[in-house]
């Protein structure tokens, strides 16, 4: 049987599934990634732990992250490896399975759960040996801009604990990005519909001087939901 080459993030050297694979016999490549964690030909594949897709989820980066992977590669798929409890026992589970349906419908996502990285490393295997003989994975370096309208909502879902539809009705509600901005906290809160908690974790992101100095930077409040 013949496998694709797998390119890796070098970031994924902790998890084990590279060594799992390897010790498989497949050809691995690490190397630092823009985006995504592994690249195998055509396909693109995003893999986080249920805690990471858990915070990532709540914060907003995991829309930011779909909006780059589909921006760079035609196919990709997000696996979700742990304990899947840690997911389905989450106190809001409509916000769950809107993200589910976001990430599939908006962005095409193919997801995947597994239970640990043995089960990661056999869907990468699988995944390689249904990719064409041979096949030189495609690492993009930076990803497709598209329109005026994708960049306007990557821009403003990087916000703190803002999502596609918060991000969506920020625009409705300023009419542009350099609105949002420069809106008070009050007018993001009220204007915008976001709540007091997020237009303040906003605000606090907005209005913070810059400073290389990690110890000096404010702590931004983590127990904001979605």
């Amino acid at each position: 049987m013949h496998f694709a080459t797998i390119t890796a993030d070098n970031r994924e050297m902790r998890s084990g599934v590279i060594q799992i694979l390897r010790k498989q016999g497949l050809s691995v490549h690490v190397r630092t990634l823009d985006i995504g964690d592994y690249v195998i030909g055509e396909y693109a594949v995003e893999r986080k732990t249920t805690h990471d897709f858990l915070s990532s989820l709540y914060s907003g980066r995991l829309f930011e992250q779909a909006q780059r992977l589909s921006g760079a590669y035609k196919t990709y798929l997000l696996v979700v490896e742990g304990d899947m409890h840690e997911v389905f026992d989450m106190k809001n589970p409509r916000v769950f399975w809107g993200t589910m349906l976001s990430l599939a419908l908006r962005f095409g996502f193919r997801i995947f759960f597994t239970l640990n990285s043995d089960q990661t490393a056999e869907l990468l295997r699988v995944l390689a040996s249904r990719s064409s003989k041979g096949a030189i994975p495609m690492v993009v370096s930076k990803p497709k801009m598209g329109t005026i309208m994708d960049r306007q909502l990557n821009i403003v879902e990087s916000l703190p604990a803002i999502g596609p539809k918060l991000g969506e009705q920020l625009l409705k509600a300023f009419g542009c990005i350099r609105s949002i901005f420069e809106a008070s906290a009050t007018e993001l809160a009220v204007k915008g519909g976001i709540g007091l908690a997020r237009a303040a974790r906003i605000s606090q992101v907005l209005d913070a001087e810059f400073s290389s100095d990690h110890v000096r930077q404010t702590k931004l409040t983590e127990n904001v939901q979605t």
